[in-house]
């Protein structure tokens, strides 16, 4: 098969398409045709070399790529799902067989979803991370239906379906951000909109007079945003090397490897696909065949973009 792999860390020059074993399932996994995959920032750091300290058991050539929508090519042992099934999975890609970057990937069957026919592969492939990240978050900040979560980053794609989800659950939602986003975060479920500089919030307290409930913090800015949480609340950082240290706060930071196996979360994610309640965004012009991955790799690290780019593959049919 082919994948789109890379032999040394560096720019997107370095990457190259080439022929790799097809894999075979094994009991309890599943083989799908990728149809697409998108190019996220942790492909960008693991192109780079930024996650080299993760990779050092493995060998090249490495092969990127967390998250996939195709149909299932063959189940192994134990797996009742058919061929042909149109799907959306997750895949750490920091193992010896790499990621979703190819024209097939292997995975334990609970990494997978199934999906309606009527939903389209290329949009479906850029939701399951950036959501199961975000059911995570929302699972940590032990929030009910009322209560109120400040956003930070919420014009990002994470931060776009943490929104979504959030309304969905009922909880009340403040996102910080440009000016010149302030219609995307309320056409995304931000119930308020503050400026991304949380310096210039001085209208919060009407809103939350005691503080909000909890906060995520997408944009990684940390205590500077932390403050306007009640005392005894929870705040929740997306990475762990940009920790919050508020001493008033819970503070925890969320990794969507904790919410591999969650094949409940995922089969709620392709519900939600289904229904509209997420909706994929795609960065205009941000599709490109897999032999163009050089240019796909470059446009993911222009700055500013309000959508995820994305990988074609053709043996999943895109």
């Amino acid at each position: 098969m082919r994948a789109v792999v890379f032999d040394t860390f560096g720019d997107p020059s370095v990457l190259r398409i080439t022929d790799v074993a097809t894999p075979i399932p094994g009991e309890g996994e599943v083989v799908v045709a990728v149809a697409a995959a998108p190019v996220n920032p942790t492909d960008l750091m693991m192109r780079s070399g930024k996650q080299a300290a993760l990779m050092t058991h493995l060998a090249p050539p490495y092969i990127a790529g967390m998250e996939f929508a195709g149909r299932v090519e063959a189940a192994g042992a134990g797996v009742a799902l058919k061929p042909g099934s149109p799907v959306i999975g997750v895949v750490n890609p920091r193992r010896p067989a790499g990621g979703a970057h190819a024209e097939f990937v292997a995975v334990p069957a609970a990494q997978v979803a199934i999906l309606s026919d009527a939903v389209d592969l290329v949009g479906a492939s850029m939701t399951p991370m950036n959501a199961l990240t975000a059911l995570r978050a929302l699972e940590l900040t032990g929030l009910v239906r009322g209560q109120s979560l400040i956003v930070t980053g919420g014009a990002g794609v994470f931060g776009g379906m943490l929104l979504r989800l959030a309304r969905h659950a009922g909880i009340r939602t403040i996102a910080g951000g440009a000016e010149a986003d302030g219609a995307l975060l309320r056409g995304l479920g931000a119930d308020f909109v503050m400026p991304r500089d949380p310096a210039d919030w001085s209208a919060f307290d009407k809103i939350c007079p005691r503080g909000a409930d909890a906060l995520i913090d997408g944009a990684l800015i940390g205590d500077k945003v932390s403050r306007f949480v009640r005392e005894g609340g929870v705040a929740v950082a997306l990475r762990k090397s940009n920790p919050i240290t508020d001493a008033r706060l819970s503070c925890v930071a969320v990794s969507v490897m904790d919410a591999f196996g969650r094949a409940d979360w995922l089969a709620e994610i392709a519900g939600h696909v289904a229904s509209g309640v997420l909706a994929p965004r795609i960065a205009e012009g941000g599709v490109f065949a897999c032999s163009d991955a050089v240019a796909a790799h470059r446009m993911a690290e222009s700055a500013h973009l309000r959508g995820r780019v994305i990988l074609t593959f053709d043996a999943g049919g895109a």
